[in-house]
């Protein structure tokens, strides 16, 4: 949990004090176990719940406990951003990867809420147009995708191909839907999108790891992704990683809902 770079008063720093010692403790108190054992009340909480970008108590202790879940995969040892280093040998760095891929996949499993995944393959599903907005290595990951998808006679639009995804979002309508994969969730292109997408009743999925992105707070769905990856990246493993994989989680729960069909039509 993310609480640097937020003005709190005192009280309410003595909350997030509160929280950062008892972890262990926090995943099973009420609101009203926290206020009295901190001294304040309702409000204050809800009013701090807000300030971290959560509607209440409910959804921060959720999030909460999908953190404490999540740290259980991550080994000290590995740097997300720069998992090797100059002076390693070659079969240091070949384990340094091969756990970086291991643990990364174990978060995003970690993270995963199955019922809410249904709901997403469900709007591609019943979308009659899948646009696709990815910018950068982001792109390269989506034409990964892409062309999965083709294979079974799905055929998303690349959206941002040829820089014109505003003009593509005007063409968007209440039958299609729209997917944005961004690690940062900060382009002012797509804020631009998103605005004439809600115009147009396009319905939206955000795959990001910045709960307070543009991506997260305009979007209609969204795969939020442990962020784990900083600026001085040695390359973009990790964030390339875990969109390959959340995307091949959703190509293969498209596939498996046609199975007999998608499986037919190859050998056809």
């Amino acid at each position: 949990m993310n609480f640097q770079n937020i003005h709190f008063t005192d009280s309410q720093q003595e909350v997030i004090d509160f929280i950062k010692n008892n972890e262990d403790k926090i995943i099973h108190m009420s609101i009203q176990d926290l206020a009295k054992k901190t001294y304040t009340s309702n409000a204050t909480i809800i009013r701090i719940c807000k300030k971290l970008g959560f509607k209440g108590y409910k959804d921060f202790k959720l999030s909460f406990i999908k953190e404490i879940e999540s740290q259980k995969y991550i080994h000290q040892s590995i740097d997300f951003s720069s998992p090797f280093y100059q002076q390693e040998s070659i079969s240091q760095i070949i384990n340094n990867m091969s756990s970086l891929y291991k643990e990364s996949i174990d978060l995003i499993n970690s993270q995963l809420d199955i019922l809410y995944l249904e709901k997403i393959i469900n709007v591609i599903t019943n979308s009659e147009r899948f646009f696709i907005y990815a910018i950068g290595d982001s792109k390269i990951t989506a034409m990964t995708f892409m062309n999965k998808l083709i294979k079974i006679n799905c055929y998303p639009i690349l959206a941002t191909e040829n820089y014109e995804e505003i003009h593509m979002s005007y063409n968007a309508n209440e039958k299609d839907c729209a997917l944005f994969l961004s690690y940062s969730g900060h382009y002012y292109t797509y804020q631009k999108c998103l605005q004439i997408l809600k115009r147009k009743h396009c319905q939206t999925i955000a795959i990001t790891a910045h709960k307070d992105s543009l991506l997260y707070k305009y979007c209609d769905y969204h795969l939020l992704i442990p962020d784990k990856e900083d600026d001085q990246k040695i390359a973009t493993f990790y964030s390339q990683l875990t969109f390959h994989y959340i995307l091949s989680i959703i190509y293969s729960l498209l596939y498996a809902q046609n199975y007999t069909q998608n499986y037919r039509h190859i050998l056809d």
